[in-house]
């Protein structure tokens, strides 16, 4: 076990220094997540590169290769018997160009027409994220757990996985009793189910990128850093209601100052609206660290320790009710999706501290991202969103 995971938690939490530390980070992921948004939305629009065959074909390879290079890397772990550095690298060259010409041909035999977009942007994101979360670590002194799971990891996974696939199919279920407000289910109501290629290439691929990005940052950086001065349990709740808040700040900044900002100049605009997001996270923070000592304090009176599982359900449920309230007051309608991502970062939290490695927080989020999307098209028949709203009209 990491030495940083054995730390017994301590009366105080982070110092004045630590939590400005933390703030800085979580300033970091607002601009990343504006900044990358941003450059790779402006793109294909200005020069149209990113449609460019010879773009795509080198973007889907470079994936192609840091899966292959996931999948040796997990079925590798724990055997004596490994390739070297020397060996990897030569194995990585000799690969390199067959990958690149078996995705260019399955690409021109398939037409199927793919932008790189989804693939830069995400990658952007891991990219900024990454950094952010390699700098905390060294910052704090802290390492964050990258290696593959043990079987063990990968039996929690294997539950975890199914625990927010499930959340998933409920969420769906819940939103066709709302008449379907969210963007990602209203699709169910618009033709069949994806292709597989398209979708592979158009969502499976930049959302888990994009999970690897969140679970190295909340999972292995935070929640690490937070087990110093906490419990396993408390660090796994005041994480999951620091994800959920965060997300929450980062969406609702833009909407809540659209109407006051609108006959603002734009760079003023972005600068209030980014002040206004980073002082929204600031606040999630301190709400978090909060919530992990008043789990710890409670335990201390009750003289006993709560699970894991306990301190991350009460904190998804209390984040759930805290977004939802936060986007009726607002005007917005978040429905199941917003309930459904506070369960897939509570089981994410709890995932972590049992496997010991951003893998299995990665695969979570992987799943909740892939889940969220498919689930609207197989769970519930055809209709079925059509005749739950004809019903709850006719029982209003």
């Amino acid at each position: 076990m990491r030495r940083s995971l054995q730390r017994s938690p301590s009366a105080d939490g982070p110092t004045a220094a630590g939590f400005a530390t933390l703030v800085a980070l979580l300033a970091g992921l607002v601009l990343a997540r504006f900044g990358v948004g941003y450059v790779a939305g402006t793109l294909p629009s200005e020069t149209g590169l990113l449609r460019v065959p010879a773009v795509v074909t080198l973007s889907y390879s470079a994936v192609a290769l840091a899966g292959i290079g996931a999948v040796y890397a997990a079925f590798a772990a724990g055997r004596e018997e490994r390739l070297g550095r020397d060996e990897l690298a030569q194995a990585g060259l000799a690969a390199t160009p067959l990958v690149v010409v078996a995705v260019y041909v399955a690409f021109d035999r398939l037409d199927l027409g793919v932008s790189a977009l989804p693939v830069v942007r995400s990658t952007g994101y891991l990219a900024a994220v990454g950094l952010l979360a390699v700098g905390y670590a060294r910052v704090a002194d802290l390492d964050i757990p990258t290696i593959p799971p043990t079987r063990d990891g990968w039996a929690v996974t294997g539950l975890a996985v199914a625990a927010v696939a499930a959340s998933a199919a409920l969420a769906t279920v819940g939103a066709s009793l709302l008449g379907w407000p969210d963007g990602a289910f209203a699709a169910f109501r618009y033709g069949s189910a994806p292709a597989v290629p398209s979708f592979l290439l158009t969502t499976v691929v930049p959302v888990t990128i994009t999970a690897v990005g969140t679970a190295l940052l909340f999972n292995g950086a935070v929640q690490t850093a937070l087990r110093r001065n906490r419990s396993a349990a408390a660090a796994a709740g005041a994480v999951t209601l620091l994800a959920v808040g965060v997300d929450w700040a980062i969406a609702a900044g833009p909407v809540a100052l659209s109407t006051v900002l609108g006959p603002v100049p734009a760079p003023v605009r972005w600068l209030v609206v980014l002040a206004a997001m980073v002082l929204g996270v600031a606040v999630a923070l301190a709400a978090s660290l909060a919530y992990g000592r008043f789990w710890d304090e409670r335990d201390a009176l009750s003289g006993r320790r709560r699970s894991t599982l306990a301190a991350a359900g009460a904190a998804a449920a209390l984040g759930a009710v805290a977004a939802v309230a936060g986007f009726a007051l607002l005007g917005t309608e978040p429905g199941p999706l917003a309930v459904s991502y506070t369960v897939a970062v509570g089981i994410a939290a709890v995932a972590f501290e049992r496997a010991r490695t951003v893998w299995a927080p990665t695969v979570v989020y992987a799943v909740h991202g892939v889940a969220i999307r498919l689930a609207p098209y197989y769970v519930l028949p055809d209709g079925t969103g059509d005749v739950a709203v004809t019903v709850l009209a006719g029982l209003a």
